[in-house]
């Protein structure tokens, strides 16, 4: 089940909850003016949901690693990154965070000899 959370701006909701909510069921949060509330949600439901219950896997060369995500989305090695998204429209964006691993880890791999290394394939 996706949650995604409307809330109109200058009411008092728990916003931080709500957004944590909609955050681990692939949801989204908008906050919307009242003044244009009519607009916005016409916004919101022109766009057709083209997919649902989207998962994207993203593998990274074994000397990078994702950063920035949540544990539970990344392999021990984080260089294996599985993120769900609940429906997703023509415009839903995917993006995330990498980086070279600790020379302290890369020199501990066994398979990889960095005397030989000059760049990482992505």
């Amino acid at each position: 089940m996706t949650i995604n959370v409307v809330s109109i701006e200058g009411d008092q909701c728990n916003i931080e909850s709500l957004s944590k909510l909609a955050e681990l069921t692939g949801g989204n949060v908008d906050r919307v003016n009242p003044t244009t509330l009519t607009k916005n949600f016409a916004n919101m439901l022109a766009m057709p949901v083209i997919a649902s219950k989207v998962e994207a896997k993203v593998k990274l060369h074994k000397g990078l690693q994702f950063r920035n995500e949540l544990d539970a989305n990344v392999s021990a090695d984080k260089s294996l990154l599985a993120r769900t998204f609940g429906n997703v429209t023509e415009e839903t964006i995917f993006t995330f965070e990498y980086g070279m691993k600790p020379i302290s880890e890369l020199l501990k791999m066994v398979d990889l000899d960095m005397t030989k290394v000059t760049s990482f394939p992505f």
